[in-house]
């Protein structure tokens, strides 16, 4: 998932292009945040026929012949590439702190941390966290438009695709002197093995336990990223971590509500008139005194 963003521009947007062309042409019923169901479950096969002779493999071998100090580091240096564009995405959502902080993280990691290998920062208190223009355009109430499935990149949609476009302008590789594409290619590689890597174990469970993956897939897909988007109106990380357990499909049409059961019957308690009411609570006022010096409490005199 995620694989390879940046090299594949032109093959996404002409992707994009295809899905309004072909849409009427689907026959699956969709759900309603899945309009291109049809067509984005042809793609989905195209991409598990990938991901099974090519990613998959590829993406094992890389985390068996890589020692794991090896790989951390790798992602570090990827992670702290991200962070000029993501404190940028940090203001545009009126969130100045943080900002603040993931500035911070840049220039201690590259400096003190060796370029980004070491993520200093973290022990300082200043975790890494993800942020992009398609989070910044939830965080001001842009839909999200359909669900898209694409090979090399997975799930997104619309407004997810346009903020990947918007990502490249801030990427730090795509300024001099990277822009002749090698290293651009080589980090889109490595952080593609990378992810693909930390979600084998994710996406063999919702194979081995899912009648659909491609349902669950979207639904992983839908409810993390309604929480990141939460995350960055809010900008506190972890304040919205909505539930994973059941993988209910936030797209999908909603089961038709089950009238909660009847509570049993009580039987009534006797009406008690309000004069009543009044009466029995000054009689127990009235009886306390009594009490105090009736029965057990008179044996010590009557002992003395």
């Amino acid at each position: 998932m995620g694989f390879c963003r940046a090299p594949f521009k032109p093959t996404v947007c002409a992707l994009a292009a295809a899905m309004l062309l072909v849409a009427p042409a689907t026959g699956r019923a969709a759900t309603p945040d899945d309009p291109l169901e049809g067509f984005n479950r042809g793609l989905y096969t195209i991409h598990r026929g990938l991901d099974h002779w090519i990613f998959g493999p590829a993406a094992r071998a890389y985390s068996t012949v890589l020692p794991r100090p090896l790989r951390k580091g790798l992602r570090n240096l990827i992670n702290n590439l991200k962070e000029p564009g993501i404190a940028f995405n940090d203001l545009i959502q009126a969130h100045p702190t943080r900002a603040a902080k993931t500035t911070a993280r840049f220039f201690i990691n590259s400096t003190a941390g060796l370029g980004g290998l070491m993520d200093i920062a973290y022990d300082a208190g200043l975790p890494y966290h993800e942020n992009g223009f398609g989070a910044s355009a939830g965080r001001w109430g842009i839909t999200p438009g359909p669900y898209l499935f694409i090979p090399f990149i997975g799930p997104t949609n619309f407004r997810d695709l346009l903020g990947q476009v918007a990502d490249i302008a801030t990427d730090p590789l795509g300024w001099q002197p990277f822009r002749n594409g090698q290293v651009i290619y080589a980090r889109a590689i490595v952080d593609g093995l990378d992810q693909r890597a930390t979600a084998d174990a994710q996406l063999e469970a919702i194979d081995n336990m899912s009648t659909d993956p491609y349902a669950s897939l979207r639904s992983l897909y839908e409810q993390n990223r309604a929480g990141q988007i939460q995350e960055a109106i809010t900008g506190v990380p972890g304040s919205a971590a909505p539930p994973l357990d059941d993988l209910q499909d936030p797209g999908a049409t909603p089961a038709p509500a089950v009238p909660p059961a009847a509570p049993p019957a009580v039987a009534p308690s006797p009406a008690v008139a309000p004069s009543a009411a009044i009466d029995n609570r000054v009689d127990a006022m009235l009886g306390r005194p009594l009490r105090l010096v009736s029965g057990l409490a008179l044996e010590p005199l009557r002992a003395g």
